[in-house]
C-alpha cells in the first residue's frame, strides 16, 4: 500500500475513509438496484406467479450468496504470505 500521507496514522485514517466511502457508495447503488427491481415487479399488474418466482430467485441468488471463509482468505492472498498476517 503506497502511503498518501507521510504520517502513518494519517495514512491509515485516510485509507479507512477512502474504503468506507467506496463501500457506502457501492451499498447505496446495490440498495437502489434492489429497490427498483422490487418496485418494477410490484407495478406489473398482469404478472403471473411464475414471473414473481423468477424475480425472487434472481434477487436472492444475485445479492444474498454465501461466501466461504476459504474463498475470502484466498482472495486476500492469506495463504501466499502467511508470515505477514
Amino acid at each position: 500500500m503506497s502511503l498518501l500521507f507521510p504520517d502513518k496514522r494519517k495514512a491509515i485514517t485516510g485509507q479507512f475513509f477512502i474504503n468506507d466511502s467506496r463501500i457506502r457508495h457501492n451499498s447505496r447503488r446495490a440498495f437502489k438496484k434492489i429497490r427498483s427491481w422490487k418496485e418494477s415487479s410490484h407495478t406489473v399488474v398482469d404478472a403471473d406467479a411464475r414471473y414473481h418466482e423468477q424475480f425472487e430467485n434472481l434477487v436472492r441468488h444475485s445479492f444474498f450468496n454465501t461466501v466461504s471463509s476459504n474463498y475470502i482468505l484466498s482472495k486476500e492472498k492469506f495463504y501466499d504470505r502467511p508470515l505477514m498476517n
